[in-house]
């Protein structure tokens, strides 16, 4: 009898785990926000917005050097989804274009200096 008891609570123990590590937000966005802080900034323009669960993903296209890069990219800002053709901000990895995030912090990107100019 003292077996079922002890059977029963590890199941329990086991299943109440499992169900708080799949009831925390799978964001991701921490350590990938910091591997891309040095990746390019570009503004891509919107071709699509697909709806995965609670999930956002743009079908975006961003020019790299003479070619024009298309892939998805995770929209992790609430309220109103960008629309086709809007342009929305992006980082990519200059090593792998391919690997691209939503740009959160587009404030911080630096302007290139026009020629001439000296502060």
């Amino acid at each position: 009898m003292w077996m079922i008891a002890v059977l029963t609570s590890v199941g329990l123990a086991v299943g109440a785990g499992l169900l708080a590590l799949i009831s925390q937000p799978d964001t991701g966005l921490d350590d990938l926000e910091r591997e891309s802080a040095n990746w390019r900034q570009v503004d891509a323009e919107v071709l699509s917005v697909l709806r995965a669960g609670n999930r956002t993903f743009l079908l975006v296209r961003f020019p790299v050097g003479t070619s024009l890069i298309r892939n998805d990219v995770r929209y992790p800002l609430p309220g109103p989804v960008p629309y086709a053709g809007q342009r929305v901000p992006i980082k990519y990895d200059p090593v792998a274009p391919a690997r691209v995030v939503f740009d959160l912090h587009p404030e911080t990107r630096r302007t290139p200096n026009p020629a001439g100019q000296s502060h």
